[in-house]
């Protein structure tokens, strides 16, 4: 009976796949309050210490600068600011640990050059990896992004670094979580195995 056990349970032995999951503005109405819209993130403001603020993310139409957002039309805000410094960061807790994380950076003005930054965190709080943008000008677009050997990131923040213009804009979260996915080979071969012990031991009794 525990051979049969075991060949059972390795018949649900799943291996682990990432599927990316996407957070754009662009498809929400303007104003959406974007905290909780999907399940596998919460977004908030936090200050400089990365200590969330009680000021909600929401999708905002950008109007007020002379640039096109990197998708559409709408990027990430908060209380009607469509712009993150290092004082107003955009924080990212994960329902889970992800193993990569992207978000579109942008420049907001010509008349100085502006740097985002993306730091990840693991579960402990710890600081796993960072990425800076370059410098860029208004409407210039790099995407921040980081990838893991393995999911270990539980949380992020991205804002613009200080010492120039700081009203950079943020856009387009995209993150990779592991899901459970039977290989069919996998759970075939071992049915078939299992099945035959179940007609053998039938056969013995």
């Amino acid at each position: 009976m525990k051979t049969i056990a075991l060949t059972i349970a390795l018949v649900s032995v799943a291996t682990a796949h990432a599927q990316l999951i996407t957070l754009d503005p662009d498809n929400y109405p303007d104003g959406t309050v974007l905290n909780t819209v999907i399940p596998s993130v919460s977004l908030i403001t936090a200050g400089a210490n990365n200590i969330a603020i009680p000021f909600n993310v929401t999708a905002r139409i950008e109007t007020a600068f002379p640039y096109q957002p990197p998708t559409g039309s709408s990027v990430f805000a908060h209380v009607g600011i469509p712009f993150w410094n290092d004082g107003r960061r955009l924080r990212m807790d994960f329902n889970g640990l992800v193993s990569s994380i992207s978000i579109d950076f942008m420049g907001s003005t010509s008349l100085a050059t502006e740097q985002g930054r993306l730091e990840v965190y693991g579960s402990s709080g710890q600081l796993l990896a960072q990425y800076n943008t370059q410098p860029l000008f208004g409407g210039q677009i790099e995407a921040m992004a980081i990838q893991r050997s393995q999911p270990d990131m539980a949380w992020a923040v991205a804002y613009t670094l200080p010492g120039q213009s700081v009203f950079g804009h943020l856009d387009h979260l995209v993150f990779s979580q592991p899901v459970a996915v039977p290989e069919p080979g996998t759970v075939a071969i071992l049915s078939l195995a299992a099945a035959g012990l179940l007609l053998r031991l039938r056969r013995q009794r």
